[in-house]
């Protein structure tokens, strides 16, 4: 079991999940791996992961914990004077192991960020992850599967006022391949009205929206991005991946508390209040890889500062037939089968 991760990194925590596994890497900076019937699900890019440059972003894969806004005034990913940029924190710097069993694993670090405004900030860094059981769901409609949950976190050491910081828990899910994936997602609300497109990139005709679900067919050269407006309950995301026959579903815990803001590589023009998205899908284009993302709100304390960030969020991956994962997709997510057939 996940035989290229234990090369690059020998200490990978493994748990069982359903037909599969999850590995957790402190070595890939508390990155999260998941293998069903022998097959690694998410992107590995195995060359970089046992060459990591010390100049530039080591795009390795996996689900990684990030920290929002990528863009604009308080960006963590534009310092003054700079391109675009990863900073060591989240780059290279390994995370250490809290605890382990068979029932759940906790990684964390601390971390130093600087941000777009000159100011510097102190997070503790965790993850605890464990095994999820949905062998009731595989049996009903014949698929093998293997789950995980996370709680990912980002405490601030100092508070610190909105003036000067603003920060976020934001997980990006990377699996390989891009051309002939179908994307989708289910909101509470109208999913028209949900839809932020306002990253880089539109996906124009590829999108497709109906009254509480939407329809995003992957691929090509271009890069976009969506990403789903918190007050329109966003209930999942996922995608199909007709190539290795498997679906991908992420859903995260519902937060009314907390204060979400723009997450967005861009300038954002309209100021850093200008989104408030809890979900996002990305389309890697020639890149060759999309994402499936949760974002959490930041938290404050009575004076209004910025203490925490923390997400509860699950990864649910199915492999079968295509009449099978549309019967699953139908019945227990509630998007019509036919989404995904089209």
């Amino acid at each position: 079991m996940f035989v290229s991760l234990c090369h690059i990194d020998p200490g990978l925590m493994v748990m069982a999940s359903g037909d599969g596994g999850i590995g957790i890497s402190n070595r890939l900076q508390g990155r999260v791996f998941c293998e069903l019937d022998g097959e690694l699900v998410h992107r590995f890019n195995t060359e970089l992961a046992a060459n990591p440059s010390p100049d530039s972003f080591n795009n390795i894969g996996g689900n990684s914990l990030w920290p929002g806004p990528e863009g604009g005034d308080y960006a963590f990913n534009y310092l003054p004077g700079t391109g675009w940029l990863v900073q060591p924190a989240i780059n290279s710097q390994p995370t250490a192991t809290i605890e382990t069993c068979s029932h759940h694993t906790s990684v964390g670090k601390r971390i130093l960020l600087d941000n777009r405004k000159g100011s510097i900030i102190q997070l503790d860094f965790r993850r605890l992850v464990m095994p999820v059981d949905i062998g009731n769901i595989a049996r009903k409609f014949e698929l093998k599967a293997v789950a995980c949950r996370t709680l990912d976190e980002l405490l601030a050491v100092e508070p610190s006022g909105l003036h000067e910081a603003l920060f976020c828990a934001w997980t990006l899910e990377q699996f390989p391949g891009c051309d002939g994936v179908i994307a989708f997602g289910r909101t509470g609300a109208g999913a028209g009205g949900a839809i932020n497109s306002d990253y880089y990139g539109n996906p124009g005709n590829r999108l497709k929206c109906h009254s509480h679900h939407f329809r995003l067919a992957l691929g090509g050269m271009e890069r976009f991005q969506i990403g789903l407006n918190h007050h329109f309950y966003p209930e999942i995301i996922g995608a199909y991946d007709a190539g290795r026959d498997m679906m991908f579903i992420r859903r995260a815990w519902r937060q009314e508390g907390g204060m979400y803001f723009n997450i967005a590589d861009n300038d954002q023009p309209e100021g850093p209040y200008s989104a408030a998205d809890s979900y996002s899908i990305f389309n890697g284009g020639e890149m060759g890889f999309f994402e499936l993302e949760t974002i959490a709100p930041l938290q404050l304390d009575a004076e209004g500062r910025g203490i925490s960030s923390a997400l509860w969020s699950e990864t649910l991956i199915f492999k079968g037939t295509p009449e099978r994962l549309a019967a699953c997709l139908e019945g227990c997510f509630q998007i019509p089968g036919e989404i995904i057939r089209k």
